[in-house]
C-alpha cells in the first residue's frame, strides 16, 4: 500500500506537469503574431546591406527583400519559402551573391561577402541565379554599398573551403543544366 501511495503520487505531479506544459504552449500560440508582408513598391529603393537587414520576413506590413548582384528583388510571392521558417529563410534581408554563387545557403560568410574571390565557374553560376532572379521576382531597388567589382580571383586551390566550393559550384551548374533551364 506504502509503494502504490507513492507511486500514485508521482504520476499525479508527471501528468500535473504535462498538463501545465499544454496549457502554457497553447497559449504561447495564441499570444503568437502572424506576420503578414506586402509588396515592395518598384522603383528607386537604394538601400545599404544594414538597411536590406529590416527586410528579413519577421516584421509584418514589410517586404521580404534579397539582394542579388546588387539588385534588390521582392520575393514575397515565395514567402512560404524565404519568410519565417522557410527554407531559405537565411537569405530574407541579405546580399546572396556570394552564396548562389558558390552554391552554398548554409555558410554566413557567403552572406553580404566580397564578390571579388569569385572563379569563372562561380562567375557562370551567378550569371545562371540572376537570370533566374529576373525572371520570377521583381527588381524593386539597387544595393548601394555592395562590392561588385570582379577582382582577381585566387590561383591557389589549397584547403578543404576551396575545394568544398568548387564542388558545390559544379553541382550548383549540374542542378540548371538538368532541372532549371
Amino acid at each position: 500500500m506504502f509503494f502504490t501511495f507513492w507511486f500514485q503520487f508521482f504520476a499525479a505531479v508527471i501528468a500535473a506537469g504535462f498538463l501545465y506544459g499544454a496549457i502554457h504552449l497553447l497559449m504561447q500560440d495564441k499570444a503568437t503574431k502572424h506576420v503578414t508582408h506586402v509588396a515592395a513598391t518598384v522603383g528607386d529603393t537604394n538601400l545599404t546591406t544594414a538597411e536590406l537587414a529590416a527586410y528579413d520576413g519577421c516584421t509584418s506590413g514589410r517586404p521580404i527583400l534579397v539582394s542579388l548582384c546588387g539588385k534588390i528583388y521582392d520575393v514575397m510571392t515565395s514567402a512560404s519559402l524565404y519568410g519565417k521558417g522557410g527554407q531559405y529563410n537565411s537569405f530574407a534581408g541579405k546580399d546572396i551573391t556570394v552564396a548562389c554563387a558558390k552554391f552554398n545557403k548554409t555558410s554566413d560568410a557567403c552572406f553580404n561577402a566580397r564578390w571579388t574571390v569569385l572563379t569563372k565557374p562561380e562567375r557562370e553560376l551567378l550569371a545562371k541565379w540572376e537570370t533566374l532572379f529576373a525572371a520570377k521576382y521583381p527588381e524593386v531597388g539597387k544595393v548601394t554599398d555592395v562590392d561588385s567589382a570582379f577582382g582577381p580571383c585566387p590561383q591557389s586551390e589549397e584547403g578543404i573551403g576551396m575545394q568544398a566550393d568548387a564542388y558545390s559550384t559544379a553541382l550548383g551548374l549540374d542542378v540548371f543544366s538538368k532541372h532549371i533551364e
